[in-house]
């Protein structure tokens, strides 16, 4: 699923470095945002996975600071998700009939999961030309999360930890979340993303929400790194 998810063929840095909690944490995010209706998976997104997931020194912490998952849901719809389902195109074809994770579940069922994920995997790989899209995809799911996993995977190397844990995804995104939207993505990604109705500069969801709550990201991310 992790690898359906973010799109990595299982050679990549981060997925080498995940522990199993991690790609758990990851894989209940990516439900997360396909259960919102968004088309990408963001840091809002992988707060409600590690939430979701419950385990650990980093869901001990939010949970200290009276946020659980269904708050957290109800404060990311107050404040919007990083992508809205305005941009899902599998919300267009539902519009004309076409309920997509109805066929995803035909097709799972007919072939099994892994072919379908391998199936979507090639398909992503091809060329425009081909059919595919081309890499970074406007549409892949991670990008807009790519740099917290940097933050985390710096968090661990310095902490001489081998695996990014939940504890490190929180960690990164608090980091990530500190900045506007859009500081991590490269101007091709920008520009591909706003025809998505993305918005660079708007304050990141999770620093909003957690504000909300009355939650200081600085002190937070430096309950975790102690």
């Amino acid at each position: 699923m992790v690898r359906s998810a973010t799109g990595d063929d299982g050679t990549g840095d981060y997925w080498r470095r995940f522990t199993p909690d991690a790609r758990e944490v990851i894989s209940q995010a990516f439900a997360e945002a396909r259960e919102l209706g968004h088309p990408c998976m963001a840091d809002e997104h992988v707060l409600l996975g590690l939430l979701r997931h419950g385990a650990g020194q980093a869901v001990g912490l939010l949970e200290a600071q009276g946020l659980d998952l269904d708050t957290a849901r109800a404060e990311l719809l107050k404040v919007g998700p990083t992508l809205g389902p305005a941009a899902d195109p599998a919300a267009a074809l539902r519009g004309v009939g076409v309920d997509v994770d109805e066929v995803r579940r035909h097709l799972e069922a007919s072939f099994g999961p892994e072919v379908v994920a391998a199936a979507e995997w090639r398909v992503r790989r091809r060329p425009r030309w081909r059919g595919g899209h081309p890499r970074p995809s406007a549409l892949c799911v991670h990008v807009l999360a790519k740099r917290s996993f940097e933050f985390a995977a710096g968090f661990a190397t310095r902490r001489g930890d081998a695996g990014i844990g939940p504890d490190h995804l929180l960690y990164g995104v608090l980091q990530d979340a500190a900045d506007p939207l859009g500081t991590q993505l490269s101007r091709r990604s920008r520009r591909e993303l706003a025809s998505l109705g993305f918005v660079p500069g708007r304050p990141n969801p999770v620093r909003l929400q957690l504000q909300a709550h009355g939650i200081d990201l600085t002190r937070l991310a430096a309950e975790i790194g102690r």
